[in-house]
């Protein structure tokens, strides 16, 4: 079961400004004993919430359960859960900033993506044959991959796939350097 967004603004407090929580002082209605929720105000309240993840993400434990900073961001802001997925704009896992989010459907959040840190062109999409010593520029839509050209010319190469990118709706954040 999912925590309400009442639930979130009694435990929580969200700073959109800076994308950082803070644990509020519990109360005696709070469902646990008095003691734990003395101990939980003396170490925790007014103290920030922090906990990432392997890959980056913010994280809270909230009520036994562990939900993604970033949607408890949007659902304390906006009123509600979001219905999709979380895209951080600028790419910056742990930037909660309200600015930075945006709700998006995951086709909508694969085209928001910093370039692989395997890629050797410096420019996602392009890609060097060597067998055919050319530049080969693809992207992938609808899951399926489309090679765009096959040039002498890297520049022309970058060119369309960039021009594809915007044929096709990437977010023009899409294949920025790694963070």
């Amino acid at each position: 079961m999912t925590i309400s967004i009442e639930q979130l603004h009694e435990i929580l407090k969200y700073n959109p400004e800076t994308g950082k929580f803070t644990w509020r002082k519990r109360n005696e209605d709070f469902p646990s004993s008095i003691k734990s929720i003395r101990g939980f105000n003396a170490r925790n309240a007014g103290n920030q919430v922090y906990e990432e993840n392997h890959k980056g993400y913010g994280r809270i434990s909230l009520l036994g359960k562990k939900y993604k900073s970033h949607r408890v961001a949007w659902a304390m802001h906006y009123g509600e859960w979001p219905a999709d997925q979380i895209d951080h704009i600028n790419g910056v896992r742990g930037d909660n900033r309200i600015k930075n989010l945006r709700s998006v459907s995951h086709i909508e959040n694969c085209r928001n993506v910093q370039m692989p840190a395997s890629n050797m062109s410096g420019v996602i999409g392009v890609s060097w044959d060597k067998f055919n010593f050319r530049w080969v520029a693809r992207i992938g839509v609808d899951g399926k991959s489309i090679e765009l050209c096959r040039t002498v010319d890297f520049d022309e190469a970058v060119a369309s796939r960039k021009a594809a990118e915007v044929k096709y709706g990437f977010h023009p954040n899409h294949g920025r350097p790694p963070s």
